[in-house]
């Protein structure tokens, strides 16, 4: 009897999820900048904006649904896209190149390093030989000069210059 009702109510189970509605296909329409393309597992990471009803701003890599679709793509691009939820399996139906993101200039600041060096070590130098009224009269007349060199060096807006430095 025990068998029975269990098989009952597990076909009971079974069935009603069987018979249920299935989830809605969800489509979002969002825009970004591609971070990186990767044809061989047919994703892309983009930097977007919050997606209305879907996520937050952020970088997300996406699956495609082909990988037609990330041929002419690379990493800079401005694209629109259309983002499809199929009960969780989320990917790109649509991409569309809009433009190319300003190049951002990610060098170091040489420059400005070395003077918070300098301008560090003189501080120290000139902390050292305070006692020493005239080492602290030399070496802080010394630093102030080096950094201020620098520092119109530094704040000159000519390429001239920057390039001798």
């Amino acid at each position: 009897m025990k068998k029975i009702v269990g098989f009952l109510l597990l076909s009971c189970i079974l069935s009603s999820s069987a018979f249920a509605a299935p989830a809605k296909v969800r489509h979002f329409d969002a825009q970004g900048e591609v971070l990186s393309v990767d044809p061989v597992y047919g994703q892309v990471t983009i930097h977007h904006e919050a997606i209305a009803g879907f996520a937050e701003s952020a970088d997300t890599e996406f699956f495609v649904s082909k990988n037609d679709l990330i041929k002419n793509i690379s990493r800079g691009d401005l694209v629109e896209f259309t983002v499809t939820d199929n009960r969780g399996d989320v990917r790109i139906e649509k991409l569309k190149k809009v433009g190319k993101a300003p190049v951002k200039d990610d060098r170091l600041p040489i420059g400005a390093a070395v003077q918070g060096v300098l301008e560090a070590t003189g501080e120290v130098a000139k902390g050292i030989t305070l006692p020493i009224e005239p080492a602290h009269q030399v070496v802080s007349g010394t630093m102030d000069a080096t950094t201020g060199a620098t520092g119109a060096v530094l704040n000159d807006i000519s390429t001239e210059n920057k390039k001798e430095f």
